[in-house]
């Protein structure tokens, strides 16, 4: 069993032009090898690989290693690299953009927060270049990050890169230097407003707009502070159309950097106290409500947030949160540690909200490769178990795995899931119950009925249906056999055409599970029809009135369920659930 810390993501290419596509996340490593293999089977011109992740809580990220591949997709190790590294940042200029920016971000991450900077305050506050000029352990580590991950899509060397990437940083530092010589030429004193107003009329304005918010950021104690003063930075905007949409763009760029860093989000959105809670107040932020309960504590600079998202402004900001629940919903922690229906519950509260405020800033099949994610986490037997574990009849422990279904993200979830409820049905617990338990025998059929009933109503893939709907039928006969039921009414001294209605109602009635348990009903009830006393009787005065009876009674008998196309389903049952 891996760690709480560790999972195994299946991914499926269809055929050589497809894309890679995210199939299932499993605790196992043997489930996600066959699972891949599986698939590979059924899809002869696919590919399937299984990656190892782990999660690592100082970064805040995963690291990722490929354990298993199949098919024609299949990686291979590079001969020695000789091409030539390039870089799509040529000048130190190329830095400030969006992506390089990122890029800045994630290799630098450890230092800037020590610092409490954000990448554009590095590029546009010379003391800071200086500053991590003299790290020269983070930045040559930085360096070497990124030199690895360029060379893993070129056919250049690491050393290649490094070199490159060397040059570039070197060049960038000493432009820092002839710029912290300049006079500054912006007033100090004056309001961003103002501030804003005067740059955009005289030109040159992205650059200086960024070294001026740089240069007062720096006064601010704290990253929380900075994304205070850039949240009041953004009401006090110019009224020029022009100089209001380019205050604002620029503004937001610094608070979306700032929101990047857990110790700003954090300050930000307040203290919560488990990372559900946490989760729910970064949906409530991201779509702009400031009235769910999520928000009833949340600081005065959450509100601030969630209503400038709510008016269409913040883009990159929004963009940023967006990111951040995405980043959550992977993580492997709980959403309630200590209750895991209240989990199961949160987690499909999220899904509908945050599914209903997607769009350009969150896109749904992202959600939904989240949730499939935290829904496969959700199935573990330690999760499980722990859902069952105040049930006081088998009855009940079905019941609550089948409301688990309405929650889960993923047709290889909901699969493992009927794989649970097939066991506890087969289980030497569930058996006795339901063969000897306490009340009578009817009742305790008519409630197998009704989980039976309840499964093939909910939307487990079909073939899982199939094998459910099967698995009730067998403990169904059980119940009959043991208790001799049909041999009670058949045996009994009424009429033939009353223990044949009698036989009927059982199974017009849903008292009966679909499948052998109604058929054979069915079966028993046309034999006493047919029978010498059963034909005598319908040629009696009140037989036409009973044999309509028995017709309406076999008008209303449901069919039991078949597969519309052979199916398989091979996911064993899991772990620790067998009786």
């Amino acid at each position: 069993m891996a760690s709480g810390k560790v999972h195994f993501e299946v991914f499926l290419k269809k055929h050589p032009k497809a894309e890679w596509v995210l199939v299932e996340a499993l605790n196992e490593r043997s489930d996600a090898i066959n699972l891949a293999d599986r698939l590979v089977a059924k899809m002869p011109r696919g590919s399937a690989r299984v990656a190892r992740e782990t999660w690592n809580d100082a970064s805040g990220t995963f690291s990722t290693v490929t354990i298993h591949e199949v098919g024609a997709e299949r990686f291979s190790v590079p001969d020695a690299k000789t091409g030539e590294a390039t870089l799509p940042c040529v000048t130190p200029e190329d830095l400030a953009g969006p992506a390089a920016r990122d890029t800045v971000r994630r290799a630098l991450a450890p230092w800037l927060e020590r610092q409490e900077i954000c990448p554009l305050e590095l590029l546009y506050r010379p003391d800071m270049a200086e500053a991590l000029d003299a790290c020269e352990s983070d930045l040559q580590h930085a360096i070497q990050k990124v030199a690895i991950a360029r060379s893993q899509n070129s056919d250049a060397s690491v050393h290649a890169y490094v070199r490159l990437l060397t040059e570039l940083v070197e060049r960038a530092i000493e432009k820092a230097r002839k710029d912290a010589k300049r006079k500054a030429q912006d007033p100090r004193n004056a309001s961003f407003r103002e501030l804003t107003e005067k740059i955009h009329a005289e030109g040159s304005a992205e650059t200086r707009l960024r070294r001026a918010i740089a240069e007062r950021l720096a006064n601010a104690s704290g990253m929380a502070r900075k994304a205070e003063m850039l949240l009041d930075f953004h009401d006090d905007l110019p009224d020029d159309p022009d100089a209001r949409a380019f205050a604002a763009k620029e503004a937001d760029a610094f608070l979306a950097e700032m929101l990047s860093f857990d110790r700003a989000l954090n300050q930000i959105l307040g203290q919560s106290r488990d990372l559900g809670s946490h989760v729910e107040r970064l949906t409530s932020v991201f779509a702009g409500t400031q009235t769910h309960p999520s928000m009833t504590a949340a600081p005065d600079n959450a509100r601030r947030l969630a209503s400038k998202f709510a008016a269409s402004q913040l883009p990159d900001s929004k963009g940023e949160i967006a990111r951040r629940v995405l980043e959550a919903l992977r993580q492997p922690k709980r959403f309630k540690p200590d209750n895991v229906l209240e989990e199961i519950a949160l987690a499909r509260s999220l899904a509908q909200r945050l599914i209903a405020a997607s769009g350009d800033h969150l896109n749904p099949q992202a959600l939904v490769e989240a949730f499939t994610v935290r829904s496969a986490r959700l199935l573990s037997p330690e999760s499980v178990e722990e859902a069952l574990k105040d049930a006081a009849t088998p009855a009940e422990e079905i019941t609550r795995l089948l409301s688990m279904e309405d929650n889960l993200v993923g047709e290889q979830n909901k699969v493992k899931l009927a794989t649970y409820v097939r066991a506890k049905l087969s289980s030497q617990k569930s058996v006795s119950w339901f063969v000897k338990g306490p009340g009578q025998p009817f009742e305790r059929l008519a409630t197998l009925a009704s989980l039976q009933k309840r499964a093939l109503k909910g939307t487990f893939p079909e073939a899982a249906k199939l094998e459910m709907s099967d698995a009730f039928d067998q403990l169904g006969v059980a119940i009959i056999h043991d208790n001799k039921l049909f041999e009670r009414i058949t045996a009994s001294n009424l009429p033939a055409l009353d223990r044949a209605a009698g036989l009927l109602r059982l199974a017009a009635q849903d008292i009966l599970p679909l499948g052998r348990c109604q058929q054979d009903a069915q079966a028993r009830a046309m034999r006493l029809l047919s029978s010498e006393m059963g034909r005598a009787e319908a040629r009696a005065e009140n037989g036409p009135a009973k044999l309509q009876e028995l017709q309406g009674l076999l008008a209303r008998i449901q069919p039991a369920p078949r597969p519309s196309a052979p199916a398989e389903i091979a996911d064993p049952v899991p772990a620790g659930d067998q009786a």
